[in-house]
């Protein structure tokens, strides 16, 4: 994976349900209790998917792997993100214009959308 955490794997109903099934398999026969929170949790299961002797386990890995397949396809690089953001829009960058505390009668004053004062 990448250098963020990638969980978008994780975010289909049915590649949960079928995580859950993994990880009641794996309690049963290990023991040991995997979160659903955990940023290394499909690693976990490949894991313990290699170390188990239940052929359902293995099926089930081989599913998620089916399902959740599309989604694990590293992001394309975004472009660059404009630095200033209004309610998830861009917004446009000032042109360059006079100093800050130049005359003030000059600067254009958006207020809700429209020009108040320009």
């Amino acid at each position: 994976m990448s250098e963020g955490i990638n969980t978008h794997w994780l975010m289909h109903y049915r590649v949960v349900a079928l995580v859950n099934q993994c990880r009641r398999l794996i309690r049963d026969e290990f023991g040991t209790r995997l979160s659903l929170t955990d940023p290394q949790l499909r690693q976990e299961l490949d894991r313990f998917a290699a170390r188990s002797q239940s052929r359902e386990l293995a099926r089930l890995m081989d599913d998620i792997a089916r399902e959740a397949g599309a989604s694990d396809v590293p992001a394309e690089p975004e472009k660059t993100a404009p630095k200033r953001m209004y309610r998830g829009q861009p917004v446009p960058e000032p042109a360059a214009g006079p100093e800050p505390g130049g005359s003030t009668s000059s600067k254009t004053v958006i207020y809700r959308g429209r020009t108040v004062r320009g």
